[in-house]
Parts: C-alpha cells; structure tokens; sequence
C-alpha cells in the first residue's frame, strides 16, 4: 500500500502544478489541527480523574484548556480548508490549460485513437479529481504520523496491549486496502464504458433526426444498452467489495474495542490503573481506527483518482508522430491553383474514403465539383487539402508549390472551408464574425456578399442577436450563410464547400449556387455536392467512383460519354446518397462500440 501510494503521489507531483504558499499552508492547518485533537483525550481524561478526586480548580482548568484546544483546532481546520480552497482554483486552472493547449497541438487523427467520451470526462472530471488530489496527499501524510503517534503512546503504557493495538490495526489496514484494490479495478471498467456510453450519447443526438427518419431507433438502442449493461456489470463488482468495507470491516475495531475494554477494566480493578487511564486509551484507540478509516479512505481516492493520472498521460503523451508540420514558405500572394499528382491517401481507422492515384486541377476564378457516392473519397480529398492528414503518395501543390511547404500563417489564411453541418458558437452574430475579422464594415460587407444582412437587420438586436449553441435559433440554411460569410472575412483564396446544400431546400440552394458564382470571381472555389444542379453550374467536376477518378469535364461533356455520370444525374442520387450516409453512420457507430 505504501509503496503504491508513494508512487501515485510521484506521478501527481510530476503532473499538477501546485501553488507554494497554499500547499504549505494547506499541510501547515492540517497537522497543526490534527496535533490539537490528539490534547483533547487527555485534557477529557484530566477532567474525569480531577472532578472524581472532589478538585474543582484542576477540573475547571483542564475544561478551560480543553476549550482552548477546541478553538485553536478549529482555527487550523479553517486555515486548511481556504487554503485547499485557493489552491484547488490554481491547480485546476493549469493543468485544465496544460491539456487544452496540448489537445490543439494534436492531429485529425486523435480523435479516431482517443474517444471524445474519453476526452471530454478527462477535461471535465479527471483535471478537477487530480485538483482535489492534493488534499488526499496531506491528509493520508499527517494521519499516517498521528497513527503511529498514538500506537506509540500504547506501547509505551503497556507493551502487550499496544502489540494488541497494532496487530488490530494491521488487521484492518491490510482488509480495507485490498477492498480498496479490488473496488479501484472495477471503477477502471465503470470509466471505461461511460467513456463508451458518453461517445454513444453524442452520436444518438447528432443523428436524431436520421435515427427517426429510418427507424433505427431498435439497432441504435440495443447498442446502448449492450453498453449500459456492462457499465452495471462493472458497477456490481464493485459494489461488493465497497459493502465488505463499509458494513464487514468496522467489525475489527468494535471486536477490538470490547477485548481492549476487558484488559482495561481488569487493569483498573487491580488497581494497576486509574479510571483516566481507561477514558484515555479507550479514546486513543477509537481515534486510532477511525483516523486509520479516514486514511484509508483517502488511501481509496488516491487509487481511484490514479486512474485520472492514467487518463491525463494518456492524452498529454499521445503520440503525435503523423503530425503534419508546417514549411517556411511565407508567400503570401496565392492565386489558388490546386493540383492533385498522383495522389494516394488511405485511413488508417476505417476502409471507406481511401483514394488512389488522383489527379487533377483546380483553377482560380472556376467552380471544381467532386461528384460520387458516399465512401467515393470526395470529402478525403478536401480535407487532405485542409492539411487534416497526410497523403501516402504524391503531391498537393498550391501555385505549383507543395501544401507542406507553406507556413502556418499563410497556408490557414489562404484555405479554409465549410461544411455540412459548420459550428457556430454560442455567442453573438457579431461575435462569431470578429473570430475572424473584427472590423464591423468588413464583417457587413461579408454578410451582404451572401444575402444575409437583411435578414440580420431585421432582428431586434441585429448583429448582437445571441445565437443559442450551435445556432439552432437560426435555420439550416442561414447558418450555412452566417458560415460562409466568416469563411470570406478570412481573405482566403481558395474556399471549399463539403455538401453546404445537402439538407437545403430548393430556393436556398437557388440562393447559395448563385453565391457560389459571384465568389468564383475571386476565388478557387471546391465543391463536394450530391445536387445535380449545383453540379450543373461547375466549369469542372471530378467523378469519383471508390476512391478513383472515373470522369473528369464539363457537366455537358460528362453527360455524352461519361456513364457513372449518367447514372448519377439520371437516377435519384440525392435518396440513394442519403441513405448510403445513414448505411455508413450505422456502420461506424457498430464499429466504434466493437
């Protein structure tokens, strides 16, 4: 037990920033407390001895010690407590800040290693469990000394009974802490799967609307509960070793505190002792057991919060060694002209998107389409151009330069790109616009570019109108728009649009294919769509069919010779589409619980 314990307290030292002061303030109030109780069993005993020998001056004085004792442990208890307080808020704040700013260092692909579950119960629980984790350290410190302390004090009134003493509390130590390691392993598997349950629970809810469309509700459902399931399992198992200990252990302190009392009444009809004697000891060995409880029990915490020690390494030291670097190239007048050579990329945590040998070019001042079914490779190529992986073969070039050549600063003002479902946080129009530009001329200028700005102005508060979490108070499609307005405050040179219309209505898509038009005027402009008329309107489209080219042209020319195409435009691509979507989420959230 000790030596694990020293060995967790190592691995929280080498992990959380502590401030001084507190820390030393935070030891400094408990001992000094714990130093004042260990008085109030004799000034207790002092007074029995001194009332029952009829002195009155000597009773009063010790319960005026005895008051005294009570206020100065008190005091020191308040001194612990603010500073445990003060340095909860310090350490919390680092290593909460420590991990965040590790987390945006990492690759696309950390998410496919790491579970979100996983991360954000780290974020949210773990950091604040390692905070409180320093109490534990000073508490299981100082009650340790007291423990011994007080067995001292028996040994040194009589050997025989302090040898009793100390076997009960070897006893006891050794039972509590193998609940301890039996219950530690369990809760492991209980954080295990609510990481599990808490991945689940995001995906049900990003897919809600699909779920109900196509009845998955029995499929999706039955996967929840498998999980669920096993968290119970887990739970159960701990469970009865946490009953053994609180219901079974406290046996061995009344089994000895009856045996202590037959030993000690013998003593005092003797005549070997006094009464005092007795109160003394007795107390001494209640305090004994229940300090040895309480180390226990944070003995017990430090076990279970080592697993937040494991979590937090695991997502501070993930190996990052897929990760893409920046060049120094800092030209920064880019004319946005996109070249695919001979590109191959392949996922590493699933088998649908993989492309091989692609090439192609997009051109400034043209819209360039990527066309095909879902799992075709359309959304791989754009976020290879995004720089969220790293090809396996060939090359990406930009104005004929290779994309990792570029510098950080001038690759991320140059390229950007919005979504299907684009992220708009929970704080104001004007807000959400000036994390990219926050100049209000350029932020209306941006709006008005993509035909929202009436809209926006129509609004009691205009542009301070809050948006709730993910602008869900605005509609699918004026979120789309608010998202390519702050796509344009970039300045970017090349924009790329990831299905931006598949859940749009007509008049909407009318309304954004003719701001896609205005925006290849002086832009390079990349298109993932399923719409055939937004197809319709590219000066280029790349036809994908399983992760190869199989069309490249015009839509007239694809429409003479090109049979993939054919298919896609002549059959009902934008239902088959969908429900290839809905077949691929089923699969990755059957994967994902394997």
């Amino acid at each position: 037990m000790i030596k694990d314990n020293i060995k967790i307290i190592r691995d929280f030292f080498r992990l959380v920033k502590g401030n001084k002061k507190w820390i030393f303030l935070l030891f400094f109030g408990s001992f000094m407390a714990h130093l004042s109780s260990l008085l109030v069993p004799v000034f207790t005993s002092n007074i029995v001895y001194e009332v029952t020998n009829g002195n009155a001056y000597a009773t009063y004085l010790n319960i005026g010690f005895l008051a005294i004792t009570y206020l100065v442990y008190n005091l020191f208890w308040y001194l612990n407590y603010t500073s445990y307080s003060h340095n909860f808020q310090y350490s919390y704040k680092n290593l909460r800040e420590k991990i965040i700013d590790k987390i945006f260092t990492y690759d696309t692909e950390f998410t496919d290693k790491i579970s979100k579950g996983t991360v954000l119960n780290t974020v949210n629980t773990d950091t604040a469990n390692l905070s409180e984790m320093i109490d534990n350290v000073c508490e299981i410190i100082v009650l340790f000394l007291k423990v011994i302390v007080m067995i001292f004090i028996f040994l040194k009134t009589n050997l025989y009974i302090g040898l009793i003493v100390l076997l009960l509390e070897y006893l006891y130590l050794k039972s509590f802490d193998y609940c301890n390691i039996k219950s530690t392993k369990y809760l492991r598997g209980q954080q295990k799967y609510r990481d599990k349950l808490t991945d689940n629970l995001s995906q049900i809810l990003n897919g809600l609307g699909e779920i109900k469309v196509f009845n998955l509700y029995d499929k999706i459902k039955n996967n929840f509960y498998v999980i669920a399931n096993k968290w119970s399992d887990q739970y159960m198992l701990k469970r009865k070793y946490v009953n053994i200990r609180s219901t079974l252990l406290p046996f061995v302190i009344h089994f000895g505190k009856v045996i202590l009392y037959l030993i000690l009444v013998f003593f005092v009809l003797e005549g070997k002792y006094e009464v005092n004697t007795l109160i003394l000891l007795i107390t001494y060995f209640e305090n004994i057991m229940t300090n040895t409880k309480e180390l226990m029990g944070y003995s017990r915490q430090l076990r279970e919060w080592s697993i937040s020690i494991t979590r937090i390494d695991t997502l501070l030291n993930y190996s990052n060694k897929g990760q893409i670097t920046f060049g120094i190239n800092e030209n920064d007048y880019i004319n946005g002209l996109v070249e695919f050579k001979n590109v191959s990329f392949s996922y590493k945590s699933k088998n649908r998107g993989n492309i091989k040998n692609i090439n192609f070019i997009a051109e400034p001042n043209q819209i360039t389409a990527l066309v095909g079914h879902s799992g075709s490779g359309k959304t791989t190529i754009t976020n290879l151009i995004l720089r969220k992986y790293k090809i396996d073969e060939g090359e990406i070039l930009i104005d004929h330069e290779n994309i990792y050549e570029y510098s950080k600063s001038v690759y991320s003002t140059n390229v950007v790109g919005v979504n299907q479902s684009p992220f708009i946080f929970n704080m104001s129009i004007r807000k959400n616009l000036s994390l990219i530009d926050s100049n209000f001329k350029n932020q209306v200028e941006a709006c008005k570019r993509v035909g929202i700005h009436d809209y926006i102005m129509s609004l009691p508060k205009g542009y301070n109108t809050v948006l709730t979490e993910n602008g869900s108070n605005f509609s699918g499609g004026q979120r789309q728009l608010l998202a390519i307005a702050r796509t344009l405050l970039s300045k970017a040179e090349i924009l790329i649009f990831d299905e931006v219309t598949s859940s749009l209505d007509t008049i909407l898509v009318e309304k954004i294919k003719d701001i896609f038009e205005n925006l290849k005027l002086d832009h390079t402009i990349l298109i993932v769509t399923h719409k055939k008329d937004v197809m319709q309107i590219a000066d280029k489209i790349v036809v994908l069919n399983h992760g190869e080219i199989v069309g490249l042209g015009t839509h007239q020319e694809l429409m003479k010779e090109n049979e993939y195409y054919i298919d896609l435009q002549t059959n009902n691509y934008s239902s088959s589409h969908k429900k290839m979507e809905i077949d691929s989420i089923v699969e990755d959230h059957n994967s994902e619980q394997k």
